[in-house]
Formats: C-alpha cells, sequence, structure tokens
C-alpha cells in the first residue's frame, strides 16, 4: 500500500511495481499532489507529467485516513499487505495511526517503508525538506557548476530519486529476511542520508587530503582527462584514456611533456592541458571525432540533448522508452525500467491510474465490501474533502 506522493515515494514503489510488486496506491479525495503539477505546460488529456513519469503499473483508490470508515478500510488492507510505504515528515504516520508499532498490532508480518527529509530523529526531525534542501545541506549542490560558479542544483531530483531507490532496497531485503523469520520490520530511509551516501569519494577524498572539494564543471577531482570538451560542433565526453588520446589527436609532444607526464602532473597542470585538447578537438565535429574515437577504443561519448538521448540507439535498444494505453485512450510513453531481469519482468506496463480508478476492484475484489459500506465510506469522505482543501491552500 503506497501512501507516498510527490516524487521520492512513487518513484521508490514504482520500481517494486515494476518488478511485480501489486501497488496499490492510496490517495485522498484530492489526489497526490503531483497530479496537478506541470498541467499547463506538459499534459497528457489533463494527467500531468509528473505523476506520469512516478506512477506506471499501480492502482489507484481514494481513501481518506482522517475519517473513521476510511481508516477502517486501511485497516483492513493492511491485514492482507506485505508493505505500507509512505514519504510524509516524521511524526506523521503516527498521527493518522498508521505507524509500524500501531500496524504490527494488526498483522505481525507488516513491513513499513518510511522516506522522510532528514530522518525521524535528531535536530532536523521536524524541519520540512525537499529534494533542493537536502541537495544543499548535504553538500552535494557545494560540487555542482562550474569553478568559481554559484551552487547549482543537479538537473534531475537525485536527493528524492536516490531516496526512493534506498526504500526499494530496504523493502526487498526486509521482504527476504520475512521468508526466514516470519516477522516484519520498519524500513526507513531519507533525502539527506542519501546524498550523503553519494558523496562517496569526495567525502574520502576529505577525509584523507584535508581539502574540501569544489565544483569542476564535468571534470573529476583526481583524473585528467575526464570531462566534455568543446569540438569544432558540439560537445564531446571523454574519459581515462592517456596516452592513445594524444596520439589520435596528434599531441604525441604532450606524452613527454613533464607537466602531462603522469596522472597527478596533470591534475595539477589540468587548465594547460584541457586548453591543449580542446584546441586539437575544435579540427572537426563531435561526431567526426566519435567516430575515430570509437574505432581506438577510446573512452567517449556525444554530450546528447534530451530529445536526442530519447532516439539514441542503445538507449532504445534497451528499452528504456516504454509504450502504455491510457485508460482516457491513446498510447503514452514514459521512462523504462533499468533492472533487467528477462525471465522474470515481463515487458507490458499499465499506464499511471486515475484517480479512484480501481475504487471498486479493490474494496469489492479484495475486501468483500459491500455497495452499502462503499457509499457510506464516500460520503464521509465528500464531508471531509472540503477541510482537506483548505489546509491545501493555507500550505500554498
Amino acid at each position: 500500500m503506497d501512501l507516498s506522493r510527490a516524487i521520492a515515494g512513487p518513484y521508490g514503489s514504482m520500481i517494486l511495481a515494476d518488478l511485480g510488486a501489486e501497488v496499490i496506491k492510496i490517495e485522498s479525495a484530492v489526489g497526490d499532489s503531483s497530479r496537478t503539477i506541470g498541467l499547463s505546460e506538459a499534459d497528457y488529456k489533463g494527467q500531468s507529467y509528473y505523476f506520469i513519469a512516478f506512477n506506471r503499473n499501480k492502482k489507484s483508490i481514494v481513501l481518506d485516513l482522517g475519517t473513521e470508515s476510511g481508516k477502517e478500510a486501511f485497516y483492513d488492507l493492511v491485514k492482507v499487505s506485505d508493505v505500507v510505504w509512505d514519504n510524509f515528515r516524521a511524526g506523521a504516520m503516527e498521527r493518522l495511526g498508521a505507524d509500524y508499532d500501531t500496524l504490527k498490532k494488526i498483522n505481525p508480518r507488516i513491513i513499513t517503508c518510511s522516506i522522510s527529509g532528514a530522518g525521524t530523529s535528531g535536530p532536523y526531525r521536524d524541519r520540512p525538506s525537499v529534494d533542493v534542501v537536502a541537495l544543499a545541506i548535504s553538500g552535494v549542490m557545494s560540487i555542482t557548476g562550474e569553478p568559481g560558479g554559484p551552487p547549482l542544483r543537479p538537473g534531475p531530483p537525485l536527493a528524492d530519486l536516490v531516496a526512493g531507490m534506498f526504500g526499494a532496497h530496504g523493502v526487498m531485503a526486509a521482504l527476504y529476511q520475512r521468508e526466514r523469520t516470519g516477522v516484519g520490520q520498519r524500513v526507513e530511509t531519507n533525502l539527506l542520508d542519501g546524498q550523503i551516501s553519494n558523496l562517496t569519494y569526495q567525502i574520502s577524498y576529505y577525509l584523507y587530503s584535508g581539502l574540501v572539494p569544489q565544483p569542476m564543471g564535468s571534470g573529476h577531482l583526481s583524473l585528467v582527462p575526464y570531462r566534455a570538451y568543446k569540438t569544432k560542433e558540439g560537445y564531446v565526453s571523454i574519459g581515462p584514456s592517456w596516452p592513445r588520446l594524444a596520439r589520435v589527436l596528434d599531441v604525441e609532444w604532450m606524452i613527454d611533456d613533464p607537466r602531462f607526464k603522469d596522472q597527478a602532473s596533470r591534475v595539477a597542470n589540468r587548465e594547460a592541458f584541457d586548453e591543449i585538447i580542446e584546441k586539437a578537438l575544435q579540427r572537426e565535429t563531435a561526431e567526426d571525432w566519435l567516430e575515430v574515437f570509437y574505432a581506438e577504443d577510446i573512452v567517449a561519448g556525444p554530450v546528447n540533448t534530451i530529445d536526442k538521448a530519447i532516439e539514441d540507439p542503445q538507449i532504445l535498444h534497451n528499452k528504456m522508452i516504454v509504450s502504455m494505453e491510457h485508460p482516457l485512450g491513446g498510447q503514452i510513453k514514459a521512462v523504462g525500467n533499468p533492472i533487467h531481469m528477462p525471465d522474470s519482468i515481463v515487458d507490458e506496463w499499465v499506464a499511471p491510474p486515475l484517480l479512484g480508478q480501481h475504487n471498486d476492484e479493490i474494496l469489492k475484489g479484495l475486501l468483500n465490501y459491500s455497495d452499502e459500506k462503499i457509499n457510506v465510506l464516500r460520503e464521509e469522505e465528500e464531508r471531509h474533502k472540503e477541510a482537506l482543501m483548505e489546509r491545501i491552500y493555507k500550505r500554498r
């Protein structure tokens, strides 16, 4: 059961859904907040591109845990579920009566996963947080961008996405352990910890050198060449390839130059090295150079824009752009799953659900609720909807 919203939670539960889990997305009467993001600029028949990106292979049911009948239905679902998943602020699940200590009394095998901003304890426990805040506190933004420039947020929402991945990993480990013990457990992760984890070698570099890493554009702390270089037309990204790169670019004299004789020397003279390499690359276009680099087994690739990336032959071959039949009609496309298990994962994708699309299927089919009981639940939700809308308006 997925109570999460926006990005971190829905992304992680989508990973589990792609891997075969039956994910029931529980939404209030006003729906996941991501259903309304970007509707004026990028949508499909009134369905937000944000929601489409993170919610395939799920079922949607409207359940208001703020009503008596809604909470009763939620507890009934807990009895037949494996996992309860959320990304609310610390303490929210306790206030809803949906925390692990409460739910394990209903179902001792239940596993809960909570994704928070900075953790469920500690000095930042009660602070609101989003992707850009976690990226800032962790130090990720301090090393992102060009030298001397302002701190930047990486293009993708890395703090959200990584937290979702770690949550999915934790749930799968908990499920495996439950197979041995028969007992569920609490899984927790947060945006901040995920980004500290991402800073593996940058933090290690500081711990053992005493030097604080700075933004390096597309460069690397300790490797040269390792960055994107401008050509006559377009950019190429080049990885460790010395001294073969010197021979291909016809600058073999650099191999014996004491400034570039070894990795440490090249790092110390990075600006001079990059200036020479980029000047040599100005002779041809990125496309021409890449043809040569591939033939010479040089580690390199094009710097694609998004439109070029989704048409890249390898990305298409890997089925990373998938098509789905939408419940409103027509085909939609979305990013695929990077985990490839041909014997376990069938390449059939279900479009993100409409709000409450699976109400009857779940309430009647899974819980055997009568029409009368469903009507009571809906009436209570409708009465509570106005209070929910007022609360959302105040937050904005």
